[in-house]
């Protein structure tokens, strides 16, 4: 997964930016046009990067996940039950026999609703491929680095303007 096309996220006021380059490695390549992101919930938006086929088998499973929790109990699924699923099934490939772990990376996006109370702020986090749920910080590039050093830099510059805060910088994933 560490050599998959980079993810770039932000928390700009209350909204979440995700974005992706959209990169081929080899001209002999041909994209099948599957989108890197998806919305699991009316809350949660999941960008993969890594192994196309293993993201794409990874945001069916979030999105069939997200559906029970919501027709079994009325309500969207609360992201620290779908982390700690989402984390169970990476975990259970590293250690099922005949099959081989997960080749990517999760980036989740949370939106509370409005009328929440508990923690109103968005939220970003990253699923790794043994299963490790990590916090991320308002802004992040999730797998491989970008040409240039003034990317960061810039981004932290314009969350900053939008914002009017100090934003505390994230590293390189």
């Amino acid at each position: 997964a560490s050599l998959g096309t980079p993810i770039v996220g932000a928390i700009v006021n209350r909204t979440i930016l995700l974005a992706s380059p959209q990169i081929l490695p080899s001209p002999l390549m041909c994209d099948d046009g599957t989108s890197r992101f998806a919305v699991v919930s009316p809350q949660i938006v999941v960008g993969h990067t890594g192994i196309a086929a293993d993201g794409r088998v990874v945001v069916e499973a979030a999105q069939r996940l997200a559906i029970e929790h919501s027709y079994t109990f009325d309500e969207p699924i609360p992201i620290d039950l779908f982390l700690e699923e989402m984390s169970l099934l990476f975990q259970e490939y590293t250690m099922k026999q005949g099959a081989r772990p997960f080749g990517c990376t999760l980036v989740v996006g949370y939106l509370p609703p409005p009328s929440s109370t508990s923690n109103p702020e968005p939220r970003l986090f990253r699923i790794e491929c043994s299963g490790a749920v990590e916090e991320l910080r308002s802004i992040c590039i999730v797998n491989g680095k970008f040409k240039g050093d003034g990317l960061k830099s810039k981004l932290l510059d314009m969350v900053n303007t939008r914002t009017g805060s100090e934003t505390k910088e994230q590293g390189t994933m």
